[in-house]
């Protein structure tokens, strides 16, 4: 009976064993290592030997500062228009700007200004037509012309702009 005993008690100790190491979780893979992570030197990865600076002089004049709006507000019924489309000061000495406001829905003109010289505004514009009230989609192109006689256009911005006639 006693050796039934220890039989029973060793199956038992052996039987936990076997479950405790089935129930436990398995060991994370280790970290990938620095070899399999970067692709071994080949001919596809060498410096090109044709590389080197550039051979494009440094610009001479600074990038043109373009002022952005989100909307514009418009008076039905009249060809008279209250505006803010401002030249920043940071083209002092560089370059005017023209703003042209289009819509997309037709491509017409709704206006242009004149050359705005940097650090004014234009406060006032004349629309070649009367609108009626409503939201409409519009482009905003503004062309940047440098302060030379006489003035030559540079490159240009065209930006959505939503158009809230009231």
């Amino acid at each position: 009976m006693k050796k039934t005993y220890l039989i029973l008690v060793g199956c038992c100790i052996l039987a936990a064993a076997a479950a405790a190491a089935l129930l436990r979780p398995a060991r994370p893979a280790a970290a990938p290592t620095a070899d399999i992570l970067s692709p071994a030197p080949t001919a596809q990865l060498v410096i090109d030997p044709n590389a080197g600076p550039s051979p494009t002089p440094a610009p001479t004049e600074p990038g043109v500062a373009i002022p952005g709006w989100g909307g514009i507000r418009l008076p039905s019924g009249s060809t008279q228009a209250d505006v803010s489309l401002f030249n920043p000061e940071d083209n002092e000495g560089w370059y005017y700007l023209t703003f042209q406001l289009i819509l997309k829905e037709t491509g017409e003109t709704l206006f242009q200004t004149g050359l705005i010289p940097p650090g004014m505004y234009c406060n006032k514009v004349e629309l070649s037509r009367e609108l009626t009230p409503g939201a409409y989609a519009g482009t905003m192109h503004v062309q940047p012309y440098t302060l030379t006689d006489p003035p030559k256009p540079t490159n240009n911005a065209d930006f959505d702009i939503q158009i809230h006639v009231l």
